[in-house]
């Protein structure tokens, strides 16, 4: 019986060789012709087979590792590993002021109005209509005859609900959102006692452990293999565990990501409250939609943010923190105040070329100070300053030789 075994071979006609090669070492097969014969074609099949099982256990082996992982799933669950969750589409949001006019109605006029979360508003960019919701659900009082709402947070797509009913018997139960351009940002969970309770619990999602205990109402959330977004609830240790037949309502909006990016002028859909004299004034233009975080993203961000430990000590991890939560960023500049000109201490400075206009807005950067809340050292100050732009125009002259060229 041979034992010299050639065993490091992965290309289909050198596994061949090795399978003949070991055969020949038979006194059976020694002075065997293959080629003519039908083991040839049995020779192929082991080839086959075992070219087919080395690829298998190749890339099976590519997939448990971040860096060399193909599969959108497995990049996920690696990244999920070092407590990273990918950003989902993001919808194009803007801010603006409603006024509802009563003067000209009759009849009993409440005194306090309503603007319920998914009123619609439409707007067109390009051509194309693109429909917009108010995002929160807010309160006017009535002032002479007018009702005002200041400050409204509106985002492109529809809302979308979804409801359902807790089975603590199913371990590790997850409930999904059924749609992959779901924007998470806008996500609200509620959970109910049972289907006649008009009372919510809304859970908030989960961020860090500190403060949080069995009572804490916080909700997890994760991107499944599939590419749909989950979310499920503590285990009543960290985290609050909703009971049998409770009832989880899940909404969110549907966008069409960063194909509205810019929009600055809106007009009602719906009316409110039944009134329809309503006039729009705009505070902030629609920015920063933003399609779903790539894989290739996923794979440079999710190692950064685990170095980070969502802290934000040193300037990149500054970059790192404002990078995964923050999507309407072209490119980002951070540094400590020690680098500074001139030198401040207790400081880190922070920069953002926009990916939508030239400047971050007053909102955007209240929006990046709030990320940080919490994350930074205490005796450390944030300060959002504005890029510094230069333009440069060029005159290029070219020289050639045309006799070594005919274009």
């Amino acid at each position: 019986m041979a034992t010299n075994l050639n065993v490091t071979e992965l290309d289909f006609a050198d596994i061949k060789n090795n399978l003949k090669n070991f055969l020949k070492q038979q006194s059976e097969f020694n002075d065997y012709d293959f080629e003519g014969s039908g083991l040839n074609v049995l020779l192929d099949v082991l080839a086959y087979n075992t070219h087919y099982n080395a690829l298998n256990a190749h890339f099976s082996l590519n997939e448990a590792f971040l860096d060399s992982a193909q599969i959108r799933g497995n990049v996920v669950t690696r990244a999920k590993l070092l407590g990273y969750t990918p950003r989902s589409i993001l919808s194009p949001k803007a801010q603006v002021d409603i006024v509802v006019d009563i003067s000209g109605e009759t009849g009993t006029i409440p005194t306090i109005l309503d603007l319920p979360r998914g009123t619609k508003l439409n707007t067109v960019v390009d051509g194309e209509e693109f429909q917009y919701v108010v995002l929160e659900t807010q309160q006017a009082t009535l002032v002479g005859t007018t009702f005002t709402f200041n400050d409204v947070q509106i985002a492109e797509g529809s809302i979308r609900q979804l409801k359902y009913r807790v089975d603590n018997d199913i371990e590790n139960q997850k409930f999904q959102l059924n749609d992959v351009n779901a924007d998470t940002s806008t996500l609200r969970v509620r959970v109910q006692a049972n289907e006649e309770s008009t009372s919510f619990d809304i859970y908030t999602k989960f961020e860090t452990l500190r403060e949080v205990d069995s009572t804490s109402k916080v909700y997890f959330l994760q991107e499944n293999p599939s590419g749909f977004y989950e979310v499920y609830f503590g285990d009543g240790v960290t985290g609050f565990k909703p009971s049998n037949n409770n009832i989880v309502t899940i909404d969110y909006v549907i966008t069409e990501g960063a194909e509205s990016n810019g929009a600055n002028t809106f007009t009602m859909v719906d009316s409110i409250g039944g009134f329809s004299d309503i006039a729009l004034t705009l505070d902030t233009a629609a920015s920063g939609g933003n399609e779903k975080e790539t894989s290739e993203s996923i794979r440079f961000n999710a190692p950064l943010t685990f170095i980070a430990q969502n802290r934000a000590v040193t300037a990149d991890d500054y970059a790192s923190i404002i990078k995964k939560e923050f999507s309407n960023i072209d490119s980002i500049s951070t540094w400590g105040g020690e680098d500074n000109d001139p030198v401040d201490f207790g400081s880190a400075y922070i920069s953002v070329k926009p990916l939508t206009g030239n400047l971050l807005t007053a909102a955007e950067k209240t929006q990046i100070l709030s990320l940080l809340k919490g994350k930074n050292v205490v005796s450390v100050v944030p300060e959002i300053v504005d890029l510094e732009e230069t333009l440069i125009e060029l005159d290029v002259f070219l020289k050639y030789n045309p006799n070594l060229t005919d274009r």
